[in-house]
């Protein structure tokens, strides 16, 4: 049997969030999974939450001088964290709203935009390792309210993404979890599943990046999908599967 994920990654969750803490999902031995990317994966030269905040300001929903105040903060926090966990971390832009209206608009931007965004040729390698047994796991930096809106159209089981903090009933700003990059995926992979039962040698995943290498060497099965320069050439050297 093969699991298709999509990669968004998890985190130890304070009582307060927008959602539930999971149980860490075990599987019967041989269990086979697909572990696939969102950002530059799925969605060629694109990041979904960039995107995202790009619809909520022409859709009205953030005005200029909010969108100026975020881009400051990323940019003190640069300074102060470093470029990785200040990207991780950080939204302020929307701070003050509640849960479910953040929902609401990403509902909005799946159907008009995130849902279609992924190219056919992807969906369909996705959905033939499906049918061939594999689970299909979403793990993905981006907010986990965006990772949501792909479940239908990949017939994903497991989504990972990141969650956003609530006090009081709205949003503080900051998210929670592990942001993955480089390692720290198979951190927020590994928090979300017990790799035990995983027949790793007969797993996939999908992955654009040469950060994404933890992954790709983690199964049996990596495919580069729009690889960077370096990963193209170590996909080739190493035989790997390329796409795009």
């Amino acid at each position: 049997m093969c699991y298709i994920w999509l990669f968004a990654a998890p985190g130890p969750r304070p009582p307060d969030m927008t959602a539930p803490a999971e149980p860490r999902i075990a599987f019967p031995p041989g269990t086979r999974v697909a572990v696939i990317d969102l950002d530059g994966t799925l969605l060629q030269g694109m990041n979904a939450e960039r995107i995202f905040y790009l619809h909520l300001l022409v859709a009205g929903h953030v005005s200029i001088f909010r969108m100026l105040g975020f881009l400051f903060s990323v940019l003190r926090d640069v300074v102060r964290i470093g470029f990785r966990p200040a990207i991780g971390s950080n939204a302020r832009l929307l701070r003050g709203r509640t849960p479910g209206e953040v929902r609401q608009w990403a509902n909005a931007f799946g159907q008009a935009f995130l849902r279609k965004a992924v190219p056919d040729d992807l969906r369909h390698k996705i959905l033939s390792l499906k049918r061939e047994g594999c689970r299909i796991v979403l793990l993905s930096g981006s907010l986990q309210l965006l990772v949501d809106q792909l479940k239908e159209r990949l017939e994903a089981e497991i989504l990972i993404g990141n969650d956003l903090e609530v006090a009081e009933g709205v949003l503080t700003g900051r998210k929670t979890g592990i942001f993955p990059y480089g390692r720290m995926k198979l951190d927020a992979l590994f928090q979300r599943i017990d790799p035990e039962g995983v027949d790793w040698a007969r797993s996939w995943a999908l992955a654009d990046r040469f950060s994404d290498l933890p992954v790709l060497e983690l199964v049996g099965r990596p495919v580069a999908v729009h690889a960077d320069r370096r990963l193209r050439r170590l996909a080739r050297a190493k035989g790997w599967e390329l796409i795009g």
